[in-house]
């Protein structure tokens, strides 16, 4: 096989995916999962992140549910312990759980604020250290994929506080990409988007959501896959935009 092939090959790998259980999650789970890696799921729904399990164990991949609340320190501890417990290593994290509520910037309370920001920057913070001091305490380096979206870049009608909170994942991804590179961990994020650009095409309605389109599905996990292997080995600190050409529109997305 070619060098493509070697790089992809993450079969020696143990990689966690929060909010593994469901949507982009899901999808990020099974692409890690079909490069080889054995995958923790991550996942609050103690109904979808067993099945998720199920389903890949079904595949023929290691893997394994851990119920995990991000927003909970010991919670996100544990995690870690349990993979590398019964892994004996953590080489790639994907700090995908988040969420939001659509609201208008002046209907939002001070409450319903925090609680975006502590679900979606907190909470990947919390998830970002966590394994990084795994990572360095193993030594072998590692690869960290934080979940942005395109509201980061462009605002988000009726979602400002995860617009900021999406914002601050960019920032916490360019911060400690340059603290952890001499451990040979890379820190990057994605940035998922719905809005198309491509002539006479129509946005489609999950991609606008972020939710079950499997074609959105996809191609995000496909470039989160790429920047956990060994491919992108001199990326580190960038944020890989996935919006369907959505950086070309003028009107600002709804959501991603």
């Amino acid at each position: 096989m070619g060098f493509i092939h070697d790089r992809l090959d993450m079969s020696e790998r143990v990689a966690i995916v929060t909010g593994g259980g469901r949507n982009l999650g899901r999808g990020i789970a099974l692409g890690l999962a079909d490069a080889g890696a054995a995958v923790v799921i991550a996942e609050i729904d103690e109904e979808t992140g067993p099945a998720m399990e199920q389903e890949l164990r079904d595949a023929g991949h290691d893997a394994l549910f851990v119920h995990t609340n991000v927003r909970d320190a010991d919670s996100v501890d544990a995690l870690i312990g349990g993979t590398v417990e019964r892994f004996g290593r953590l080489d790639v994290m994907v700090a995908n759980a988040g969420g939001m509520f659509q609201a208008p910037a002046l209907d939002i309370s001070k409450r319903g604020f925090e609680a975006v920001i502590d679900l979606n920057l907190i909470g990947t913070w919390l998830c970002d250290t966590a394994a990084a001091r795994a990572m360095i305490e193993g030594g072998r380096g590692g690869s960290i994929i934080n979940m942005s979206s395109q509201n980061a870049l462009y605002g988000a009608l009726n979602g400002p506080h995860y617009g900021a909170a999406k914002a601050g994942i960019l920032g916490l991804t360019l911060s400690v990409a340059a603290e952890w590179a001499e451990h040979g961990i890379r820190v990057n994020a994605v940035a998922p988007g719905g809005r198309t650009a491509r002539a006479g095409a129509a946005p489609r309605e999950g991609q606008l959501a972020g939710g079950g389109d499997p074609e959105y599905i996809e191609n995000v996990a496909a470039a989160t896959v790429y920047l956990a292997s060994d491919l992108a080995s001199w990326v580190t600190g960038h944020t890989l935009v996935v919006d369907d050409g959505g950086t070309f529109t003028n009107a600002a997305p709804r959501g991603a």
